[in-house]
């Protein structure tokens, strides 16, 4: 949905993510979209509308069909003022529709180069309707050429024109593509960096996907460092232990056993108490901060560039992806990088099938609930979530 069709919505159902927050109305009428309060995502709303306006020529009309939602929509949540994230689906009022990974089908094309019909993959808001304005359509795949999108990454406003039936395979693509991109790209930076001379990686929130990719792809056969630590809470020690994707996993209490060598940090939790732990039982021996996501998103700070004074070591900093995409597509090609991150997804797809289970759920009612969850931490950290309208 864009500025123009806020105005179109005739029906709101409010609900205030606290415990003292209070449901107005539960309505199912589509199209629909789901917001949240830009400055505190525990406070959502719904919106929905009777009917939407023309559709203007050069443009298409999607019906999302189902998204992935995992703590990495969180994080687009956290840092959408910073990482620019609200700007893909603007709202007005400090509303903001988070993006998520999604497929959805054309329902009606005034462009000549999409047929309705179509199926297409890429970033959706979480709304029942998008549309879109196609360019440079090739046969694969086509960029979002709306105005307010031109000035953002072009690797979140690419769209995949899908042409093979649905499979078995789709969901766990829907829920891994987006982690495993970022795990790729990061373990990439690393080896290319030469993990900053370390000897040892720490990677935080261990039980998370990303997390889990990223040691996948660490502790390969181009490994940058000579041993990868995930670090997790209690609760999660053995499931993490069970995956077999990091050398030694620890417990966040038992940071004081981690010998002070020279180190990476690579922070995907956010958590501000956990990186400052990070930093002073290493000290000078840190050779670089890494911040990624914000799994724990409730002690987190969303100043990506805030100094945190008298913190021992380099200054955090952040991973931004779409750079790394951006210079890896110049400096390989469009066609190589597609099919090296293509070759190493499916492998990790293979490791992850003995260990995730993937929960499909359906309706309005399904999407606030899986959101809670994810949004709470109370989500099983072996299993993810697609959700159909």
């Amino acid at each position: 949905m864009n500025n123009s069709d806020t105005a179109h919505f005739v029906m709101t159902a409010v609900h205030g993510g606290h415990p003292s927050g209070r449901r107005h109305a539960t309505l199912k009428i589509a199209p629909g979209s789901f917001f949240v309060r830009r400055d505190d995502p525990r406070t959502f709303r719904w919106q929905w509308d009777k009917q939407l306006p023309p559709l203007p020529k050069g443009e298409i009309e999607v019906a999302a069909e189902k998204f992935a939602l995992t703590a990495n929509n969180i994080t687009y949540a956290r840092l959408g003022d910073s990482g620019r994230y609200w700007d893909f689906f603007p709202q007005a009022d400090g509303w903001g529709s988070v993006p998520v990974w999604g497929y959805g089908r054309v329902i009606a094309s005034r462009h000549e180069e999409i047929a309705e019909g179509e199926r297409i993959y890429g970033y959706f808001p979480m709304s029942s309707h998008l549309r879109l304005a196609p360019e440079k359509v090739t046969a694969r795949r086509f960029l979002d050429g709306a105005g307010h999108r031109r000035e953002l990454p072009s690797t979140y406003n690419e769209y995949t024109r899908v042409t093979e039936p649905e499979t078995d395979r789709e969901n766990p693509h829907l829920v891994l593509r987006p982690l495993f991109s970022l795990s790729f790209f990061l373990a990439d930076w690393l080896q290319q960096q030469r993990a900053f001379g370390a000897e040892q990686i720490l990677i935080s929130s261990a039980s998370s996907k990303t997390a889990l990719g990223l040691g996948f792809m660490l502790t390969g056969a181009d490994r940058p460092a000579g041993e990868v630590i995930g670090l997790t809470a209690p609760a999660n020690r053995s499931f993490v232990e069970s995956t077999g994707l990091y050398d030694t996993v620890l417990c966040y209490s038992d940071l004081d056993t981690v010998r002070r060598r020279p180190s990476v940090y690579v922070d995907i939790s956010g958590n501000q108490s956990s990186r400052a732990a990070v930093h002073r039982h290493l000290g000078d021996a840190l050779r670089h901060s890494c911040r990624v996501g914000f799994t724990h998103w409730d002690a987190a700070s969303t100043n990506l560039r805030e100094r945190e004074p008298g913190l021992p070591g380099p200054p955090p900093t952040l991973f931004f992806a779409p750079d790394h995409i951006l210079a890896r597509r110049r400096a390989w090609g469009a066609e190589r990088l597609a099919e090296t991150v293509r070759d190493h997804s499916a492998r990790f797809y293979r490791h992850a099938a003995r260990w995730l289970q993937i929960q499909s759920s359906h309706g309005p009612q399904a999407v606030e609930q899986v959101y809670r969850e994810v949004l709470e931490g109370r989500a099983r950290v072996n299993q993810a979530n697609v959700l159909y309208w």
